[in-house]
């Protein structure tokens, strides 16, 4: 019943054309709102996609590092022993080192990477090459091959074009740096560009990947490994498969580390970016919820006369605040369903043809804005709405139910 009256007050014609204007102002108002606030969540939700997506391409599912130091020995056994874990789909081993790179007079401080052949199967690491191709195996009597950022390509002016080699430079693993001979404190090696990549720009401003064995040749490190880099077979926890390789592998020696672990910093700005912005724009739908206040009060004022029929026929006063607190939701629900229908117009259309562009030119990754509905979204705007509508309705709620019977007879 308390619906009912709720309802017929909501769409019923009012006697005064301001009453119904602000009324169909404050639909507006939480309509706006509430779309304003799914779609700044949509973008938020295609873009941290699309970077989680960026990162996954360097950052395998799981990780073991050394516990201690920076490399470590991984023996056949241990080979063996990962091998055996189910729900392990593919593996690589990787050295990372610090070298100076150079190409004739122009040098930077870098990082090469040296993987195996199996580093594309973890990280689908060769769809991010925007010119030429990787090469992670060595070829008898050839240069080795190196895969250069798109920022130390350009560093360097050097490319999967250029007709000459550039060279590396790591210092030896037991260099004598008392010595007055160059040769005694460092090992050089030529690279043969075959390809550039753009992944991130953190990546491409100094990382260049090349195949484990000249790595470890390089730097004189044969046995040695930076890292062991795994991928899950689908729909495999992470986190299972950490417990099980803590559990084969002697945690003093080895650091395992899940995706979400390699980049605790990255995600957490992701998040608390996220919940900043809901509150930011919650308080949109706050100011936007004075209407409600405003077209309620109204409402009492002009149904006085019905508000004292009613308790003349023995209606509590806590009924009579239910029904107008039911219309100020119902009011804000009928704006919110509208808001969300807008919302998803705007970012199915934004999904399929991306009419808002990032910017002209080729300087960034994705042309449009990245979107991306979650359902969760519209569920916790919903209820966002209902919280707040009910709280701006209560003040002329309580003030209804204290109305006074006057009943005047013209």
């Amino acid at each position: 019943m308390i619906l009912t009256f709720a309802w017929r007050y909501l769409k019923g014609k009012k006697s005064t054309q301001a009453v119904q204007i602000i009324s169909w102002v404050s639909v507006a108002a939480m309509a706006v709102g509430t779309a304003a606030l799914i779609i700044v969540l949509s973008v938020f939700n295609g873009f941290e996609g699309f970077i989680k997506e960026l990162y996954s391409d360097f950052y395998p599912e799981i990780k073991i590092t050394a516990a201690v130091g920076k490399n470590f020995q991984f023996s056949e056994d241990d080979k063996l022993k990962l091998k055996s874990v189910k729900g392990i789909q593919s593996i690589s081993f990787s050295l990372e080192e610090k070298v100076l790179m150079a190409n004739d007079e122009t040098q930077m401080i870098g990082i090469i990477k040296g993987v195996d052949e199996q580093y594309d199967q973890v990280t689908n690491f060769s769809k991010h090459i925007k010119y030429g191709k990787a090469y992670f195996k060595d070829i008898e009597n050839e240069v080795p091959k190196i895969v250069l950022g798109l920022g130390v390509s350009n560093k360097l002016s050097v490319n999967e074009q250029s007709a000459l080699p550039m060279n590396c430079y790591a210092f030896k693993k037991n260099a004598a740096f008392n010595s007055l001979n160059p040769n005694d404190v460092y090992a050089s090696s030529l690279y043969q560009v075959s390809g550039v990549y753009l992944l991130q720009d953190v990546i491409d401003n100094q990382y260049g990947f090349a195949s484990l064995q000249s790595v470890q040749n390089l730097t004189d490190k044969p046995n040695e490994l930076s890292s062991v880099e795994i991928k899950l077979k689908n729909n495999v926890q992470a986190d299972a498969i950490k417990s099980t390789l803590q559990t084969l592998f002697k945690s003093h020696l080895y650091k395992i580390e899940t995706r979400l672990e390699q980049n605790r910093t990255l995600y957490f700005v992701l998040k608390s970016e996220r919940w900043a912005v809901y509150f930011i724009l919650t308080l949109m739908l706050i100011i936007a919820s004075f209407n409600i206040i405003g077209s309620l009060s109204m409402l009492v004022i002009e149904k006085e006369k019905d508000i004292a029929i009613l308790k003349t026929m023995g209606m509590q006063n806590n009924s009579i605040q239910k029904i107008f607190l039911s219309t100020g939701v119902l009011l804000s629900m009928l704006g919110a369903v509208i808001g969300c229908i807008l919302a998803l117009v705007i970012c199915l259309l934004q999904q399929y043809f991306g009419f808002v562009k990032l910017g002209a030119g080729d300087s960034f990754l994705i042309d449009a804005y990245p979107v991306k509905l979650h359902v969760f979204d519209f569920v916790l705007v919903l209820a966002t709405v209902v919280i707040i509508a009910a709280l701006a309705s209560l003040i002329p709620s309580i003030k209804a139910s204290k109305k006074g019977i006057e009943l005047r007879v013209k």
